[in-house]
């Protein structure tokens, strides 16, 4: 029966690839996402502020705004670290990682709404919580996972969560190509529309560098 307990079972494999999906991957994802729609978010930051105030954004307020976008997300990891102990010893491990779902779901409604809303400061806002969702998960899933393991699995299973974060930087990076969602659109394009890039971009960048040439040169 010992010997038994000890082997990887299907409960335990699948525990483990949620608890690393739902807190690790969202670390992870959350590091990166926010590099590729950077042009785009600022562009909305400035229509933003010129619909409300009648005058373009100064582009050292928008900088501004950008640096606490980017920075709010490590301070909230910050204050999701103070708060692993007072919430695993009040509400356990596994309490813990329910409650962090709302740390999770919160954020991604706020940045959902905030096109609609148009309003930037609920994303500088989901920002900070979803940081304390990192905060929170990067100390907590180890920590769940390892005491829920057996000893001579606990080596495999504690590397899963670093796998997990990884992965999410790597979902992030690919989900924010120009062909797929890191666009104004935000939707995947067409291969038809695609081509059609590919060509107009070709075609002007061969203007660029025929510029001044002669004709019969071309």
């Amino acid at each position: 029966q010992e010997k038994e307990n000890r082997k990887m079972t299907l409960l335990l494999a699948g525990v483990t690839l949620v608890s690393a999906f739902g807190s690790s991957f969202q670390y992870g994802y959350n590091v990166s996402v926010i590099n590729s729609p950077a042009v785009f978010m600022q562009e909305f930051y400035n229509h933003t502020y010129l619909d409300r105030k009648g005058i373009p954004m100064e582009s050292s307020f928008q900088t501004l705004l950008w640096s606490l976008t980017v920075s709010m997300y490590p301070l909230g990891g910050f204050f999701g670290s103070l708060m692993v102990g007072p919430l695993v010893n009040k509400c356990g491990r596994k309490g813990t990682l329910l409650i962090n779902n709302i740390f999770s779901i919160v954020p991604a409604i706020l940045m959902g709404t905030s096109k609609v809303a148009k309003t930037f400061e609920a994303i500088i806002l989901s920002r900070i919580i979803v940081g304390v969702c990192a905060g929170l998960s990067s100390n907590v899933v180890p920590m769940y996972l390892g005491e829920m393991s057996p000893k001579n699995l606990r080596g495999a299973v504690g590397v899963v969560p670093q796998l997990f974060i990884t992965i999410g930087i790597l979902i992030a990076q690919i989900l924010g190509l120009t062909d797929i969602l890191g666009n104004v659109e935000g939707k995947a394009r067409s291969e038809e529309e695609v081509s059609s890039l590919v060509l107009s971009g070709s075609q002007s960048d061969w203007k660029g560098i025929t510029s001044g040439v002669p004709q019969e040169w071309v």
